[in-house]
């Protein structure tokens, strides 16, 4: 009897402590903060340099291409899409051509141009960035930076597309594409908009940044140390934007 008593003693303190481990993982995992790593209008100069440095970190990067570029840059389309750390998304076919008044002005041309860039890249998802606009529509939420676009974000979504804006950009000087600030001023902005929950979803912050910011080493060096910053710091994690809640 006090064998089994001894045995039943046992098992439930070797559940507690299992419950209690379980308990730690659980809010642990919840209080995780993730950081999701994009690029727009690739390919360019520079995205060889970022598929490198993705392969060396074997960290996920979502990026996202205009069809226009995909055309002249066949290569860097294809080592994207051989790359499993990398996901590509939808960026339109014409990048507005940089009109971008004149482009929203036609919801349904909007619409045709991404439908023709999924088409032209063979793109097996509708996750997608409006050229020139930070604006959302996932999961039944939304949010508009100005007036001119939202219509054309409506009727995306109407026909199945998932609309990604951005929490923070890595700047880049549009003359010369160098990259503005370094991977440490970077780095101190994702904490303090994460700190101070400015972000579109609660503990989640989308990173922009565009393929012409690492056309030279030292630049591809800054996106690793960015890299190195975000997986050393404790709490951190760097997901899949296809896993965004």
């Amino acid at each position: 009897m006090k064998n089994i008593i001894y045995s039943l003693i046992i098992l439930l303190s070797s559940c507690t402590a299992n419950n209690q481990a379980q308990s730690t993982d659980q809010s642990t995992h919840k209080n995780i903060k993730h950081i999701y790593l994009t690029f727009d209008d690739g390919p360019l100069n520079g995205s060889r340099r970022i598929n490198d440095a993705v392969l060396a970190e074997e960290l996920p990067i979502f990026v996202m291409l205009v069809g226009e570029h995909a055309l002249a840059r066949p290569k860097d389309v294809r080592l994207y899409k051989e790359n499993k750390f990398i996901g590509v998304g939808n960026h339109s076919y014409s990048h507005a051509n940089d009109h971008y008044k004149l482009y929203y002005s036609n919801p349904k041309g909007v619409l045709k141009d991404f439908i023709k860039n999924k088409n032209a890249l063979k793109l097996d998802n509708k996750i997608g960035r409006l050229p020139g606009r930070n604006m959302w529509r996932i999961n039944g939420r939304s949010r508009n930076d100005v007036s001119s676009g939202i219509e054309a974000a409506d009727l995306l979504v109407k026909n199945g597309f998932s609309l990604f804006g951005w929490d923070l950009e890595w700047a880049h000087d549009p003359h010369t594409g160098d990259p503005i600030g370094t991977a440490e001023d970077i780095f101190k902005k994702i904490e303090k908009k994460l700190n101070d929950n400015k972000t579109f979803t609660k503990s989640h912050i989308v990173l922009l940044s565009h393929d012409e910011m690492f056309r030279y080493k030292y630049e591809e060096s800054e996106l690793k140390k960015l890299i190195e910053l975000l997986k050393n710091r404790g709490g951190y994690k760097i997901s899949r934007l296809e896993n965004y809640p």
